[in-house]
């Protein structure tokens, strides 16, 4: 089996790396870290270009606007952030509506929406502005369920969202232009992570014991579910590369790389518990947005993988 070979190693000093994020545009790197600090690493000079911050809590997510202008991040403060990447400044503008820490946050591909997500509440905004994205009663319906535990938003312009409810037992597929819940399944197994396919309306979703696929539209999931992989234990984070050929997840044995339409593992590498440091939020990973690389959480380190000898 390949061999994934390290292009760079990002060592911070800001407690433990949580999910990081590429800019659209693939050069610059976001890292949030514990301490409630922002990293941005600029790919062409190998350095930290700005370091923004900070929240008082940990930052477990970020996001970047579609031009790129500013970032998002949530917290385990409860509170989101907007940040400008040059001058490292919070810009005040109050995103307020969450009562647990916001583990979530996303723009939708073309910026038309953005939303956070926390244990308690979803919650949607104009991409433009931040505005509120919902009324207060399509707020209420998409809420129906609660116990958030992990979200993602869906490429293509089809405006889905994904989101594991009751702590991970109910799999619910909302409109994002609507409010309306589109469809519901009940898992089997923990959700424990996902993540949507760049380039079809494909959701994949990672399970305590393994990886399987739906297919989803305006019109909820379609059947048949398509099992990727089975006997990956706690699937803790999922990646897809910007063609959607490859996967990478990362689950309780270390980081493992499938080609998407066959299922086969390509590659693997065990992790050691550098990997699990504590945290509210497992470390993540994340595919440049058009090069075969992955960046990916690794203690208080972030790595830069280079796939290009495995796709």
């Amino acid at each position: 089996m390949p061999e994934i070979n390290q292009l760079h190693r990002i060592d911070l000093h800001g407690g433990r790396v949580t999910k990081p994020r590429w800019s659209r545009n693939g050069r610059f790197l976001a890292i949030p870290a514990e301490s409630g600090a922002i990293s941005i690493f600029d790919f062409d000079t190998e350095q930290i270009a700005q370091t923004l911050g900070s929240h008082s809590g940990e930052v477990t997510a970020v996001d970047w606007d579609y031009n790129e202008g500013v970032i998002l991040s949530a917290s385990a403060d409860r509170s989101v952030g907007l940040w400008d990447p040059k001058s490292g400044v919070r810009m005040p503008l109050d995103l307020s509506g969450h009562k647990e820490p916001v583990h979530s946050v996303e723009w939708t591909d073309e910026g038309a929406y953005a939303y956070t997500c926390s244990l308690d509440r979803v919650r949607a905004w104009d991409g433009c502005c931040l505005l509120p994205g919902w009324t207060e009663e399509m707020e209420e319906g998409a809420n129906r369920h609660t116990g958030f535990t992990v979200a993602a938003c869906s490429f293509q312009t089809s405006l889905l969202l994904g989101i594991a409810a009751e702590n991970g037992a109910l799999l619910v597929l909302v409109s994002l232009q609507s409010a309306h819940l589109l469809d519901q399944i009940r898992m089997e197994q923990t959700v424990e992570s996902l993540a949507w396919s760049p380039v079809e309306e494909l959701l994949v979703v990672g399970t305590d014991e393994g990886i399987v696929a739906y297919r989803a539209t305006q019109e909820g999931f379609e059947s048949p579910t398509r099992e990727l992989t089975t006997d990956t234990p706690h699937v803790q984070a999922l990646a897809l590369s910007g063609d959607g050929n490859v996967l990478a997840s990362r689950d309780a044995e270390g980081l493992k790389i499938w080609d998407v339409r066959t299922g086969r593992m390509i590659a693997g590498l065990l992790e050691g518990s550098e990997t699990d440091s504590g945290g509210s939020q497992a470390p993540g990973i994340a595919f440049h947005p058009d090069r075969p690389l992955l960046a990916t959480a690794n203690g208080t380190a972030c790595r830069i993988l280079d796939l290009g000898n495995l796709v």
